[in-house]
């Protein structure tokens, strides 16, 4: 381990004993990169089985080129990850530089233009997009061009996939066959990051990302939401994942406000051996919903 990896540490690794290192050609490798976390799942392509979850959480970064040291070091200090012959690589940013379009607007030579108001330092990141093809929506997000350079030639032999964590965190949602006729509320807090979803039956109806320095934070921006769609926070279906459960100050802060508030499961279209169930259901989704993402 060299001298860099101490920035980072080791938080939650679960493996299936079914993993095996001669099948890679067979595995789908996730990956997920936050501003505090970053997180990584194997799933076997053929059985649509996870086998690997990790997650690794970062010490304060200061600087683009100190994020991108530090998950160049992560990957040469980890051997799965420095291996090239997956079957496919699905990589997720996670921040707020993202738009939605309509997709009979959207104009794939504007990239720029619809990320203007949420990305700073615009030159310095690569413009992309993923088309939600069953909500006629396009995600318009930003990734760093460097950190993208470098993963390309990583995988030089793949083409990796790039994505936005809302993107992935939408395909999960509305994959789920149970959507009542209301609207309904899907949360993910990781780290300070909330990210909003609103459905109405089977439609998109919102999306958006939020920092939440402290539990109050995130009730005003809840209540926020709550009034500007005029809902009512007493019969509302809301779900949460992420990483809280019920005794976290953030649950806490919430559950006496809100009379239909529950955490969210695992996703239904994945499998997972007993040993992922010292895992709570309601981590990484968004992460594992990459695998529905084309």
């Amino acid at each position: 381990m060299n001298a860099i990896s101490a920035s980072y540490s080791l938080d939650l690794k679960i493996k299936d004993t079914r993993f095996s290192i001669d099948n890679l050609q067979d595995y789908s490798l996730l990956l997920q990169a936050g501003e505090r976390e970053f997180q990584l799942a194997v799933i076997d392509t053929k059985t649509s089985r996870c086998l690997l979850l990790e997650q690794y959480n970062f010490n304060k970064v200061s600087s683009a080129q100190e994020y991108q040291k530090l998950i160049e070091s992560l990957f040469e200090d980890h051997h799965l990850l420095m291996a090239g012959f997956w079957h496919s690589v699905k990589f997720s940013v996670k921040n707020s530089f993202f738009s939605l379009i309509p997709a009979a607007l959207f104009d794939k030579e504007q990239l720029p233009t619809y990320l203007r108001l949420t990305t700073p330092q615009l030159a310095l990141n690569r413009p992309l997009y993923y088309k939600h093809l069953k909500n006629s929506i396009v995600t318009v997000f930003a990734a760093e061009q460097a950190l993208l350079d470098w993963l390309n030639k990583r995988y030089a032999n793949l083409k990796v996939q790039v994505l936005h964590h809302i993107s992935a965190f939408v395909e999960g949602i509305l994959h789920n066959p149970d959507h009542s006729s209301q609207r309904e509320i899907f949360l993910l807090l990781e780290n300070g990051i909330l990210s909003v979803v609103i459905t109405h039956e089977t439609k998109l109806q919102y999306a958006s990302v939020f920092r939440c320095g402290t539990p109050a934070d995130l009730l005003r921006y809840l209540m926020m939401v709550i009034q500007h769609f005029q809902l009512d926070q007493h019969t509302t279906k809301i779900q949460l994942w992420g990483n809280v459960d019920a005794s976290s100050a953030w649950f806490k802060e919430i559950q006496p406000y809100f009379g239909n508030l529950s955490f969210g499961g695992r996703p239904r279209y994945l499998s997972f051996g007993y040993v992922f169930d010292e895992v709570p259901e309601a981590r990484f989704y968004d992460l594992l919903s990459q695998h529905l993402c084309e």
